[in-house]
């Protein structure tokens, strides 16, 4: 597998800081034992992907200037099973505050339908889906049982929904055994977020899958997209950057109507 695609890990120890393997050890483990618990077989795969801060460039991105984000190892998780039988999708969520949920793929042109005026949690996972497979353009997709778990604290500023987004793009991708590059991945979540009535830039979907470990990732969006790793210098002690949760949500599903997407788009 190239740079340009995704990544896959076969160990826990391959994508988290050797301080929180024991923890998502732990919390891999559970979800997969939910996952057994809810369908009656075991996952296929776990699609991942983090959710992010920012240094450098706050609500320009969607003006098309450059930012310089980070992702962190709070995240999205999707466990994933697959049938050839239908082309149903199945989805359920570790935290039993929200309902598991079946929607069925409609057709190739409209994919699924999404009500961006109701906030449902499974919009997220339905805007990825539905903007990948208009990429992949298949007659009959997979279908897919699904079991989320996120660590991204939501309304917090740390892109809980594109990281939902980029994660569900990207389950949806390996669910129908295709392999498109990190960029054309990134291009597919920020066009399919719009989905659910939130007009933002790029930033979030950008740093969430083409981020490195140990690095920041500056965003170039003009004249051309580019991303460029910024890696940390080695220090004694190594750097840190403290992330404090003020538990003060903005969820922009809600506000955006009346106040975030009345901002000025040039993307």
């Amino acid at each position: 597998m190239t740079q340009d695609c995704v990544p896959v890990a076969h160990s826990i120890a391959d994508i988290y800081a050797q301080t929180r393997v024991e923890h998502e050890v732990t919390r891999y483990r559970s979800l997969i034992d939910s996952f057994k618990a809810t369908y009656g077989f075991e996952p296929e795969f776990v699609a991942r992907s983090p959710g992010r801060v920012n240094i450098i460039g706050e609500h320009i991105d969607y003006a098309g200037f450059p930012v310089l984000p980070m992702a962190v190892d709070r995240d999205c998780l999707i466990a994933v099973a697959t049938t050839s039988q239908d082309s149903k999708v199945r989805i359920a969520n570790a935290n039993p505050k929200f309902s598991p949920r079946e929607f069925t793929f409609v057709d190739k042109e409209t994919i699924i339908d999404i009500d961006d005026t109701i906030h449902e949690w499974t919009n997220y996972f339905k805007a990825g889906y539905k903007g990948m497979l208009e990429t992949l353009k298949l007659d009959k997709p997979k279908g897919m049982f699904c079991l989320m778990d996120g660590s991204v604290p939501s309304g917090a500023g740390m892109s809980s929904s594109s990281a939902f987004v980029c994660t569900s793009s990207i389950a949806t991708m390996m669910a129908n055994e295709q392999n498109l590059s990190k960029n054309d991945i990134v291009q597919i979540a920020i066009a399919s977020e719009r989905y659910v009535g939130t007009n933002g830039g790029g930033m979030d979907q950008t740093a969430s899958v083409m981020s490195n470990a140990d690095s920041a990732t500056f965003i170039e969006f003009q004249p051309k997209f580019r991303t460029t790793a910024v890696k940390f210098p080695i220090t004694k002690p190594a750097i840190s950057f403290v992330v404090a949760n003020t538990l003060v949500t903005a969820d922009k599903v809600v506000s955006g109507p009346v106040c975030y997407n009345l901002q000025t788009r040039h993307l």
